[in-house]
């Protein structure tokens, strides 16, 4: 098996990382569709190789034991499901150790598995690219937590990955045989941080990678019974993350282990990993953390991806995957996009001017999906399906917006029970996301869910009309309930309906 060949990665196909870590082996199938990246196969081993670097330079013999394991599983599951891209990657355990090569060429020779060993350079440099496939417009630092080490690098939407540093910062190599001690590991990331050209107070938002960071904003998430459980774009603002620090460096690791589920497996590294999150707030004094589920996986493959496909929108491709497993078809979507345009001339902006097409783009592909469903139960399910659905480059506040919309596609009444909705959206957002909902139920409903029928309508917001023109021989189409729809849609946007046969 090899991951280093230069094809670009195919439409369709399934495409495997594997990530030789510190601390964790892991193991991810995804799924390829254009440039969405959908993870269909997700195995985790706590290894722990890097536990013993720091003591005497080499990888923990258990470690290995439990990699090559791992790997030799790995290896099987692959040949069997027919996987035939597979990007095997060694990071700083395996880079730092002095037996680290040999591991590399004996887990070669066992499982055929070829693992590219990263430099600290390369490792930063792809884990932002992970992060900016899952955050385009991503300005600031990114930051990788590994078992052993920590990556910085600057990221920006024009440049992509910029400068990067490396520090041995990792909570592996911060323990020592004794008990946790704040003022020790504090002192000692401190230290290393010092010479840091990327921070100096410098502001903005600070993105973090790594399990441990994750399994902190999952505690962060349950302290503050966050209404959506979806860690990507999970946001802190640095007060918070310096009060989650403080909390998570007091506990127990049995109290720990109480506080949320993914906090027990990695109970004896989170208070360091909390140490360094605190040191690095406090030295860039960032406004705002971001958790991004994007990162070195995730830069592996956008590295292999043709340029055709990185053309494209990271939220669009991902809304484009998901509907493609439900929806009769892609060209609807598309169209809908398009003819639904004309209908928000004029409208007030409730996000960024940039992000409201993106949006309706998004929602656009998605409007067929709940088709297959039970009416009865269909929009209670588009709503909790889009909320938590695995979709790239979104904010919480967004997604919230986009699951709205789709309730909408099938019903004029708010989402019940729906706390992320009144707690993330203000009104003005619930109603943009009712009038979104509603040109998408018109869209359909006039067309059957067709593209070429749907090309028989044009309709535009002018002169505080919405007016629908109708080709005279589909006339038959613009029944009584599609003009109630017209009708409904001309409310949601604050205009008048009007219909012309032309």
């Amino acid at each position: 098996m090899s991951g280093r060949g230069q094809r670009a990665l195919r439409d369709g196909e399934n495409a495997a990382v594997i990530d030789v870590g510190s601390n964790s082996v892991r193991l991810v199938v995804y799924r390829i569709d254009g440039r969405a990246m959908t993870p269909i196969l997700n195995e985790k081993v706590m290894a722990g190789l890097g536990r013993d670097l720091a003591r005497t330079g080499k990888l923990a013999p258990a470690g290995i034991d439990a990699a090559t394991h791992a790997l030799r599983r790995f290896s099987l599951l692959l040949e069997a499901s027919g996987v035939q891209s597979i990007f095997a990657v060694g990071t700083a355990a395996v880079r730092e150790a002095k037996d680290g090569h040999a591991f590399a060429k004996e887990i070669e020779n066992e499982t055929g598995i070829a693992l590219r060993i990263l430099g600290g350079a390369d490792e930063a440099r792809l884990s932002a690219l992970g992060v900016s496939a899952g955050a385009p417009d991503a300005r600031g630092i990114v930051g990788d937590l590994g078992g052993a080490s920590l990556e910085l690098i600057e990221i920006s939407p024009r440049s992509g990955p910029g400068r990067g540093e490396t520090f041995p910062l990792g909570p592996l190599s911060l323990a020592d045989e004794g008990e946790f001690d704040y003022g020790r590991v504090s002192k000692v990331v401190a230290k290393g941080l010092a010479d840091t050209k990327l921070l100096g107070k410098r502001a903005g938002d600070f993105y973090a990678v790594g399990g441990a960071w994750r399994a902190l904003g999952r505690i962060d998430m349950t302290m503050r019974n966050h209404p959506i459980g979806v860690l990507h774009h999970y946001e802190m603002s640095r007060g918070e993350v310096l009060k989650l620090a403080d909390v998570v460096r007091k506990q127990s690791r049995r109290s720990l282990e109480r506080l949320e589920e993914a906090a027990a497996k990695r109970s004896e590294t989170l208070p360091y990993a909390a140490v360094v999150l605190e040191q690095l707030m406090l030295e860039g004094q960032f406004d705002r953390i971001i958790v991004s589920a994007f990162g070195l996986r995730e830069g592996v493959l956008i590295e292999r991806m043709s340029e055709e496909a990185l053309r494209e929108h990271p939220l669009i491709a991902a809304a484009e995957a998901l509907a493609g497993r439900w929806s009769r078809s892609h060209a609807f979507g598309v169209a809908l996009e398009e003819w639904i345009a004309p209908m928000f001339k004029g409208q007030p902006h409730v996000f960024a001017e940039k992000r409201e097409p993106v949006l309706r783009a998004a929602a656009a592909r998605l409007a067929d999906v709940g088709g297959p469903l039970h009416p009865d139960q269909r929009v209670e399910i588009m709503f909790d399906l889009i909320l938590r659905a695995p979709l790239a480059a979104i904010s919480h506040e967004e997604r919230a917006f986009l699951a709205a919309a789709i309730h909408h596609r099938y019903s004029k009444a708010p989402p019940r029970h729906a706390d992320a909705y009144l707690r993330l959206l203000n009104e003005d957002q619930q109603a943009a996301a009712a009038a979104l909902g509603s040109a998408l139920r018109l869209g359909a409903d006039l067309s059957g869910r067709n593209e070429s029928l749907l090309a028989s309508f044009e309709i535009e917001a002018v002169d505080g009309k919405l007016l629908l023109r109708v080709k005279k021989k589909v006339s038959e189409l613009a029944t009584e309930a599609a003009l109630r729809r017209l009708d409904a849609a001309a409310q949601a946007l604050g205009l008048t309906a009007e219909t012309k046969i032309v």
